[in-house]
Protein backbone atom coordinates (compact mmCIF):
# COMPACT_ATOMS: atom_id res chain seq x y z
CA UNK A 1 0.00 0.00 0.00
CA UNK A 2 1.30 3.64 -0.93
CA UNK A 3 -0.28 6.80 -0.74
CA UNK A 4 -0.38 10.37 -1.94
CA UNK A 5 1.11 12.94 0.28
CA UNK A 6 -1.21 15.15 1.94
CA UNK A 7 0.04 18.90 1.54
CA UNK A 8 -2.53 21.20 2.70
CA UNK A 9 -1.22 21.96 5.62
CA UNK A 10 1.13 20.56 8.50
CA UNK A 11 -0.39 17.60 9.83
CA UNK A 12 1.43 16.48 13.16
CA UNK A 13 -0.04 19.04 15.32
CA UNK A 14 -2.50 17.93 18.39
CA UNK A 15 -5.21 19.25 16.47
CA UNK A 16 -4.50 17.25 14.03
CA UNK A 17 -4.13 14.03 15.32
CA UNK A 18 -7.69 14.05 17.05
CA UNK A 19 -8.98 14.98 13.82
CA UNK A 20 -7.44 12.19 12.72
CA UNK A 21 -8.16 9.84 15.60
CA UNK A 22 -12.05 11.03 15.49
CA UNK A 23 -12.21 10.44 11.94
CA UNK A 24 -10.27 7.10 12.12
CA UNK A 25 -12.94 6.02 15.01
CA UNK A 26 -15.73 6.88 12.77
CA UNK A 27 -14.71 5.04 9.73
CA UNK A 28 -14.22 1.92 11.69
CA UNK A 29 -17.77 2.14 13.15
CA UNK A 30 -19.44 2.60 9.80
CA UNK A 31 -20.50 6.20 10.08
CA UNK A 32 -17.39 8.04 8.60
CA UNK A 33 -19.97 8.61 5.92
CA UNK A 34 -23.16 9.90 7.55
CA UNK A 35 -20.96 13.05 9.30
CA UNK A 36 -20.48 16.68 8.00
CA UNK A 37 -17.37 18.81 8.57
CA UNK A 38 -19.04 20.14 11.79
CA UNK A 39 -19.74 16.58 13.34
CA UNK A 40 -16.11 15.55 12.82
CA UNK A 41 -15.40 18.94 14.40
CA UNK A 42 -17.67 18.53 17.24
CA UNK A 43 -16.31 14.67 17.90
CA UNK A 44 -12.61 15.95 17.50
CA UNK A 45 -13.19 18.82 20.15
CA UNK A 46 -11.81 21.32 17.80
CA UNK A 47 -12.99 24.68 15.97
CA UNK A 48 -14.98 24.26 12.95
CA UNK A 49 -12.72 26.86 11.71
CA UNK A 50 -9.74 25.00 12.21
CA UNK A 51 -10.63 21.84 10.81
CA UNK A 52 -11.70 23.81 7.35
CA UNK A 53 -8.41 25.26 7.34
CA UNK A 54 -6.43 22.05 7.93
CA UNK A 55 -8.23 19.95 5.76
CA UNK A 56 -10.96 21.81 3.51
CA UNK A 57 -13.20 18.88 3.13
CA UNK A 58 -13.89 15.32 4.41
CA UNK A 59 -11.85 14.22 1.51
CA UNK A 60 -9.41 16.29 2.95
CA UNK A 61 -9.63 14.36 5.77
CA UNK A 62 -9.59 10.88 4.31
CA UNK A 63 -6.35 11.73 2.40
CA UNK A 64 -4.94 12.44 5.69
CA UNK A 65 -5.75 9.68 6.92
CA UNK A 66 -4.85 7.92 4.02
CA UNK A 67 -1.33 9.35 4.32
CA UNK A 68 -1.25 8.62 8.08
CA UNK A 69 -1.83 4.53 7.13
CA UNK A 70 1.61 5.23 4.57
CA UNK A 71 3.52 6.16 7.58
CA UNK A 72 2.40 3.79 9.94
CA UNK A 73 4.56 1.05 11.55
CA UNK A 74 1.98 -1.92 9.18
CA UNK A 75 3.02 -0.53 6.34
CA UNK A 76 6.65 0.01 6.85
CA UNK A 77 6.37 -3.76 7.95
CA UNK A 78 5.43 -3.97 4.38
CA UNK A 79 7.63 -2.56 2.63
CA UNK A 80 10.23 -4.41 4.45
CA UNK A 81 9.59 -7.57 3.67
CA UNK A 82 9.94 -6.94 -0.25
CA UNK A 83 13.43 -5.93 0.87
CA UNK A 84 13.77 -9.53 2.48
CA UNK A 85 16.64 -11.41 0.25
CA UNK A 86 15.04 -14.96 0.11
CA UNK A 87 11.92 -14.96 -1.70
CA UNK A 88 10.28 -17.84 0.39
CA UNK A 89 10.98 -15.63 3.40
CA UNK A 90 9.77 -12.32 1.59
CA UNK A 91 6.46 -13.79 0.92
CA UNK A 92 5.79 -15.30 4.22
CA UNK A 93 6.56 -12.25 6.16
CA UNK A 94 4.55 -10.33 2.96
CA UNK A 95 1.28 -12.85 3.77
CA UNK A 96 1.89 -11.51 7.40
CA UNK A 97 2.21 -8.15 7.06
CA UNK A 98 -0.58 -7.38 4.73
CA UNK A 99 -2.92 -9.22 6.56
CA UNK A 100 -1.92 -6.49 9.85
CA UNK A 101 -1.97 -4.03 7.51
CA UNK A 102 -5.59 -5.12 6.57
CA UNK A 103 -6.30 -5.54 10.27
CA UNK A 104 -5.23 -1.80 11.26
CA UNK A 105 -6.23 -0.02 7.84
CA UNK A 106 -8.58 -1.99 6.32
CA UNK A 107 -11.77 -0.32 7.54
CA UNK A 108 -10.11 3.07 5.90
CA UNK A 109 -9.82 1.46 2.44
CA UNK A 110 -13.04 0.00 2.16
CA UNK A 111 -14.64 3.55 3.07
CA UNK A 112 -12.32 4.71 0.03
CA UNK A 113 -13.19 2.40 -2.53
CA UNK A 114 -17.18 3.15 -1.24
CA UNK A 115 -17.00 6.69 -1.47
CA UNK A 116 -15.53 6.65 -4.99
CA UNK A 117 -18.26 6.86 -6.91
CA UNK A 118 -19.72 9.43 -5.07
CA UNK A 119 -16.36 11.36 -4.79
CA UNK A 120 -14.15 10.50 -8.14
CA UNK A 121 -10.99 12.22 -6.47
CA UNK A 122 -10.75 8.89 -4.54
CA UNK A 123 -10.05 6.69 -6.97
CA UNK A 124 -6.34 7.74 -7.36
CA UNK A 125 -5.40 7.28 -3.58
CA UNK A 126 -6.70 3.39 -4.48
CA UNK A 127 -5.56 2.96 -7.63
CA UNK A 128 -1.75 3.81 -6.44
CA UNK A 129 -2.34 1.42 -3.32
CA UNK A 130 -3.16 -1.39 -6.11
CA UNK A 131 -0.65 -0.96 -8.27
CA UNK A 132 2.11 -0.30 -5.64
CA UNK A 133 0.90 -4.12 -3.94
CA UNK A 134 0.50 -5.57 -7.89
CA UNK A 135 3.88 -4.55 -8.93
CA UNK A 136 5.22 -5.74 -5.88
CA UNK A 137 3.83 -9.23 -6.17
CA UNK A 138 5.17 -9.25 -10.09
CA UNK A 139 8.54 -8.86 -9.08
CA UNK A 140 8.26 -10.97 -6.22
CA UNK A 141 6.92 -13.84 -8.37
CA UNK A 142 9.52 -13.26 -10.73
CA UNK A 143 12.24 -13.86 -8.23
CA UNK A 144 9.83 -17.21 -6.77
CA UNK A 145 10.22 -18.36 -10.77
CA UNK A 146 13.99 -18.06 -10.20
CA UNK A 147 13.91 -20.48 -7.02
CA UNK A 148 11.96 -22.60 -8.71
CA UNK A 149 9.06 -22.44 -6.12
CA UNK A 150 6.07 -21.58 -8.10
CA UNK A 151 3.48 -24.25 -9.38
CA UNK A 152 2.05 -21.71 -11.06
CA UNK A 153 4.25 -21.91 -14.35
CA UNK A 154 3.76 -18.19 -15.53
CA UNK A 155 4.82 -15.95 -12.67
CA UNK A 156 2.57 -12.94 -14.28
CA UNK A 157 -0.61 -15.59 -13.59
CA UNK A 158 0.92 -16.35 -10.59
CA UNK A 159 1.34 -12.73 -9.08
CA UNK A 160 -2.32 -12.12 -9.94
CA UNK A 161 -3.28 -15.17 -7.61
CA UNK A 162 -1.26 -14.04 -4.97
CA UNK A 163 -2.60 -10.48 -5.39
CA UNK A 164 -6.02 -11.72 -4.80
CA UNK A 165 -4.74 -14.19 -1.76
CA UNK A 166 -3.53 -11.20 0.11
CA UNK A 167 -6.08 -8.06 -0.87
CA UNK A 168 -8.87 -6.86 1.29
CA UNK A 169 -11.54 -8.65 -0.32
CA UNK A 170 -9.91 -11.67 0.95
CA UNK A 171 -9.05 -10.57 4.20
CA UNK A 172 -12.63 -9.63 5.08
CA UNK A 173 -14.04 -12.79 3.51
CA UNK A 174 -11.76 -14.82 6.36
CA UNK A 175 -11.70 -12.20 9.23
CA UNK A 176 -15.19 -10.80 9.53
CA UNK A 177 -17.62 -13.41 7.23
CA UNK A 178 -16.08 -16.61 8.21
CA UNK A 179 -14.73 -15.35 11.99
CA UNK A 180 -11.22 -16.54 12.00
CA UNK A 181 -8.68 -14.76 14.23
CA UNK A 182 -6.05 -12.62 12.74
CA UNK A 183 -3.56 -15.19 13.76
CA UNK A 184 -6.08 -18.03 11.81
CA UNK A 185 -6.76 -15.90 8.85
CA UNK A 186 -2.70 -14.76 8.49
CA UNK A 187 -2.42 -18.99 8.68
CA UNK A 188 -5.16 -19.73 6.14
CA UNK A 189 -4.27 -16.99 3.66
CA UNK A 190 -0.82 -19.00 4.06
CA UNK A 191 -2.41 -22.22 3.12
CA UNK A 192 -3.92 -20.96 0.02
CA UNK A 193 -0.74 -18.86 -1.10
CA UNK A 194 0.39 -22.91 -1.21
CA UNK A 195 -1.51 -23.88 -4.48
CA UNK A 196 0.69 -20.90 -6.25
CA UNK A 197 3.83 -21.24 -4.47
CA UNK A 198 5.29 -24.77 -3.36
CA UNK A 199 5.98 -23.90 0.65
CA UNK A 200 9.70 -26.37 -0.06
CA UNK A 201 11.00 -25.26 -3.42
CA UNK A 202 12.63 -28.78 -3.68
CA UNK A 203 9.24 -30.73 -3.38
CA UNK A 204 6.69 -30.70 -5.99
Amino acid sequence: MTTRRYTRAPVRSDTVERVLAAAETAVHEGRFHTLTMEDIAREAGVARATLFSRFGSRLGVLEALNTRCGDSPEIHELRAALDVEDPMRSLETLVRASCRVWERWGGIQRHLRAVVVLEPEVRPLIETQRTFQRRSLESLALRLDEVGALREPDPGRAAAMLHLLTSLEAFIELREESGLSLDETIAAVWTLVGGVVAVDPDQD
